[in-house]
């Protein structure tokens, strides 16, 4: 039986991320066209989000009682999920200096293919055959959809690529991270109060190292007056509020779904942001550009029917085992040993994805329970 509730709060999130995605990605478009210093505001950005998540937790701890992680949590697993969430964020607002929002957009949508392999690598998805067309078929849609563009530009495109590809590593660690309980960080706020800051350090010798030179003898900066330092000021908390909804909508949705599910809500959006881009903003696409698009999509839309197979079988696999459970309810013993069996036979089989596959096994897991 569906349950209607979570269903429609799933899609509450989802409206609420694609809201917030479509906001930004314009905003920064417009905005570093004309502030040419994208890390420098990424880090204010995420210095601003920091803080503004600090207040609400030392406001709330009392009611949460939530405990400090420990310093070899911190550092093993938080550590590595903020800098690559920091140069995923920083890479990616640098691009929007040079390509056009059509051609961000589609680059981007490539993060699903980092997604399946950094999954491969820490083994929460196996390799398959059908994995390498769904690779195959997105990366030769980006080629046809950047062949002869007249808004590609090389820097660009491998500042976006980049982004991409640590993107994917992101998603997979954050998915770790929220959905293992017995690392404690299962609550989207508590996740980003830890790796919010460390994302802000992390990206701030990047942007000295690369702007700060630059913005010291800017005349943004040396002769600026009031009105213009303080719209200034305007723009970049406008931008910091809008990262910080992003960031909370994101953690949010993955935290109750999984990253490929994050990745496959953020196509949709993308064709969403296409559509705006050609019809409100100047992207113009050509007919092997579409083609491109169409074959990108095509590869997307594998990967949905094979998640929904997979699935399926996993759904099917789980609800015969909870049916041989509950004939074993008269002896205690015997059905603990049971649902160990499952579980360890469901790990086995590989039938634990990167939808649900986290190290940790529930009962709602092993009866087939979302």
């Amino acid at each position: 039986m569906v349950d209607v509730k979570y269903v429609l709060g799933i899609l509450g999130q989802i409206i609420f991320y694609y809201a917030c995605s479509i906001s930004i990605t314009f905003f920064n478009k417009w905005s570093f066209s004309s502030f040419h210093f994208p890390l420098v505001v990424s880090f204010f950005h995420m210095t601003i989000v920091s803080h503004v998540i600090w207040l609400y937790r030392t406001a709330t701890k009392g009611v949460s009682g939530k405990d400090e992680i420990t310093w070899n949590l911190f550092f093993r697993r938080v550590c590595p999920t903020a800098i690559a969430a920091a140069v995923d964020i920083g890479l990616s607002n640098w691009s929007f200096m040079y390509i056009t929002v059509s051609m961000y957009t589609m680059c981007k949508s490539t993060t699903i293919i980092f997604i399946l392999i950094s999954a491969i690598i820490f083994k929460l998805e196996k390799p398959k055959i059908l994995s390498a067309v769904v690779i195959a078929l997105i990366a030769f849609g980006l080629f046809l959809f950047t062949y002869k563009s007249t808004s590609f530009h090389l820097w660009g495109f491998i500042l976006v690529m980049a982004a991409s590809a640590v993107g994917g590593l992101r998603w997979v660690l954050a998915q770790i991270l929220l959905q293992r309980d017995s690392l404690g960080l299962t609550s989207t706020l508590e996740f980003v109060y830890y790796v919010e800051p460390v994302m802000a350090v992390s990206i701030l010798p990047l942007a000295l190292a690369i702007e700060g030179s630059d913005m010291a003898l800017s005349p943004d900066f040396i002769l600026a007056d009031r009105h213009e330092s303080l719209y200034v000021l305007f723009v970049v908390a406008v931008g910091a509020s809008l990262a910080l909804f992003l960031t909370f909508s994101e953690y949010l949705l993955l935290s109750n779904t999984s990253s490929i599910t994050v990745s496959i809500c953020g196509i949709i959006k993308e064709i969403l942001i296409l559509g705006l881009a050609s019809t409100v903003g100047k992207d113009r696409l050509s007919p092997i550009n579409m083609i491109g698009l169409v074959v990108c999509l095509s590869g997307i839309s594998l990967h949905v029917y094979l998640k929904y197979k997979s699935n399926k079988f996993k759904d099917t696999k789980s609800s015969s085992s909870s049916s041989h459970n509950t004939n074993c309810k008269k002896n205690t013993e015997s059905y603990e040993l049971s649902t160990f069996a499952v579980a360890n036979d469901i790990e086995r089989q590989g039938l634990l994805d990167s939808e649900d596959s986290t190290g940790s096994y529930s009962n709602e897991q092993v009866t087939g329970r979302k």
